[in-house]
């Protein structure tokens, strides 16, 4: 047997028992066996403050810089970051390739990236769709957030941003890019994680089944006809409140009148673009990240959430969505 042979078979072996071990992770997981992540804080957009957080945290980085993006083109970050590969510090980047309705937009800054000798790749179309994951590793920094790297984020958007030192976190975030990076077939898993393609579905059913009183939720729009049936459910059999903020440009689709017509209430965000992907449950737990209610995001796109329990976030969140609510 060719040496190559072996190791595909060992290869093979490996990603085996990577998938069986998240599934049987995935299958244990329980809401209440959340914990609270240490040293958290959260962010919002549209205000420029996010973005100086981060020029900075990139500049003052002593080691690693490595960003996982959909779209990248604010140009302070990229600065900073060619900036500190000039530093000598490990700069790692994934871009990705074919943006929805925007194919090229990251071709200009990713051959830049290249020509400086900046290790940069596309994501890897043999193991999801798009890369619509959208975190940053600064060192021992972990930013989390829904967000795309663009000056519009930052100026007209509504995005959140999770900022963590939380080791734990850190660790299984560091794994997993490197894993995108180079193209393994692998996963990771943290209870307080979710991932797409492989589990994001069933961890979000099971936080808004554990609904007691009330499902706050930022998103673009309702494209999945499964959720939009389960918040249905929920509704009816437990008569909780549920409330989503939603993009303008959404208010009109049959699955909003769906769920408007089963006592959802619904309302369009119209002073900033609506950007965010968030749920908060019983104010209690908040997951914030990159899935969109759609089935390419759910089943399909790399894609990144984080669960929360910190009060101190949580009332900020609260604060920022009752706001939009009202205005």
């Amino acid at each position: 047997m060719s040496d190559e042979y072996i190791s595909n078979i060992k290869n093979i072996k490996s990603e085996t028992k990577n998938h069986l071990y998240i599934q049987e992770e995935v299958e244990k997981f329980d809401i209440n066996d959340l914990k609270t992540i240490e040293k958290t804080d959260i962010f919002y957009t549209p205000y420029k403050n996010p973005l100086d957080e981060i020029v900075d945290s990139i500049n003052e980085a002593k080691e690693t810089v490595y960003i996982s993006s959909y779209i990248f083109t604010e140009k302070r970050i990229k600065n900073a970051s060619i900036n500190a590969h000039k530093r000598w510090l490990d700069v790692k980047i994934i871009m990705e390739k074919n943006p929805y309705m925007a194919y090229n937009i990251n071709n200009n800054f990713y051959d830049e990236f290249q020509k400086k000798w900046i290790q940069t790749v596309w994501s890897n179309t043999n193991n999801y769709w798009l890369n619509h994951a959208k975190f940053l590793l600064i060192d021992d920094l972990s930013i989390i957030s829904t967000w795309n790297i663009s000056y519009s984020t930052f100026t007209k958007n509504r995005d959140f941003f999770v900022i963590t030192k939380d080791d734990s976190i850190n660790k299984k975030l560091y794994e997993l890019f490197l894993i995108d990076f180079e193209w393994k077939k692998e996963d990771i898993y943290h209870p307080n994680l979710v991932l797409s393609p492989n589990y994001s579905r069933t961890k979000i059913f099971e936080l808004i089944n554990n609904s007691k009183k009330e499902i706050k939720i930022y998103i673009q729009y309702f494209n999945d006809i499964s959720i939009v049936n389960e918040l249905i459910k929920i509704k009816k059999e437990k008569d909780i409140n549920i409330t989503a903020i939603i993009a303008e440009t959404s208010i009109n689709d049959k699955n909003t009148k769906k769920l408007i017509d089963n006592w959802i209430k619904i309302k369009a965000l119209e002073k900033n673009k609506m950007h965010s992907k968030a749920i908060l449950v019983d104010s209690d737990i908040l997951f914030i990240g990159s899935v969109n209610f759609s089935k390419q995001s759910f089943d399909k796109n790399r894609e990144l959430w984080i669960l929360l329990k910190d009060k101190n976030i949580i009332s900020k969140f609260n604060n920022q969505f009752n706001k939009d609510l009202k205005d």
